[in-house]
């Protein structure tokens, strides 16, 4: 590992002070399960280590009075997984959370480290992209809000400007017999990294056989988290049956730009878009009449 110099400032401005005057000399430091192995094994050349562990305000879970929850980027993996509001609230995006490697990881990986970390594999991001969930970004310059959908621009891209951080996440209210489901498809069990992911929220009428609204989300088969766009009007709309979720499943493989690489082919990545929107669907349909 070479040489670097670190700060730990304690006022999220200064923070935001030192990333900005340093530019592409300096990084930010979350959790540091992706930094540091980078740095240690990959020869990464990082002059400037600015550490985020003592900024209060990037930190938290809570629920504010229009239903919304507010996650602070400083939220580990396992305390998104743990927290009963979140899991309360929109359940996918806890599923996601509990991903993140193994649990010595999830206690030190952040959830504003794994959106802010722009991998097309991260488990954390597609649900709260799925959710509709805004980040609130502070900078030298003010704080301002970004959909979650909007920030990652490729694989290790984010639209951030100098010195700018995530501070958090705000995650509206879900409607009505709303049920979520996170899926992902991985070689093994645990400590792995997705071939495919799928985040899906369903929403169902109140006679509970109709679907409302659909969203849907791929992971790891685009340079970013897209919806499956043509998935969601498949079932926008339509009453449930096997057939409708077997539509959905096609057209989310059909809305997928997946590459091949040393895990998987573009094409079985396809075929796995295809059975896991299936099963996401399925489950959140389930999950929506067991609410209601």
């Amino acid at each position: 590992m070479r040489r670097f110099d670190y700060a730990a400032p304690t006022q999220t401005f200064e923070a935001c002070a030192l990333l900005a005057d340093r530019g592409e000399e300096a990084c930010a430091l979350a959790g540091g399960t992706d930094l540091i192995i980078q740095m240690r094994e990959r020869g990464r050349a990082v002059p400037l280590v600015v550490s985020l562990r003592n900024l209060a305000d990037l930190k938290g879970i809570s629920q504010n009075d229009d239903g919304s929850l507010t996650i602070g980027a400083m939220a580990t993996g396992g305390e998104v997984t743990d927290s009963c509001l979140v899991r309360d609230h929109a359940l996918f995006i806890s599923e996601g959370a509990e991903l993140l490697g193994s649990i010595q990881i999830r206690n030190r990986g952040t959830l504003g480290g794994n959106v802010g970390n722009a991998a097309p594999s991260a488990d954390a991001a597609p649900p709260l992209v799925a959710a509709g969930a805004c980040a609130s970004i502070v900078g030298a310059k003010g704080t301002r809000e970004a959909a979650v959908g909007d920030l990652m621009t490729g694989p290790g891209q984010l639209a951030l400007g100098p010195g700018e951080l995530i501070q958090s996440f705000t995650v509206p209210a879900l409607p009505a017999h709303t049920g979520t489901r996170y899926v992902r498809h991985v070689p093994r069990l645990e400590m792995d990294i997705a071939v495919v992911g799928i985040a899906a929220l369903i929403t169902l009428e109140d006679d509970l056989e109709t679907i409302k609204d659909a969203s849907v989300v791929l992971s790891a088969v685009a340079p970013t988290w897209p919806h499956a766009r043509t998935a969601e009007e498949v079932l926008k709309g339509q009453p449930v049956s096997e057939k409708l979720l077997a539509h959905a499943g096609e057209a989310a493989a059909e809305d997928s730009r997946p590459i091949s690489d040393v895990r998987a082919s573009a094409g079985y990545r396809r075929m796995m878009v295809d059975v896991y929107t299936r099963r996401a669907a399925a489950t959140a349909i389930e999950r929506a009449k067991a609410a209601s």
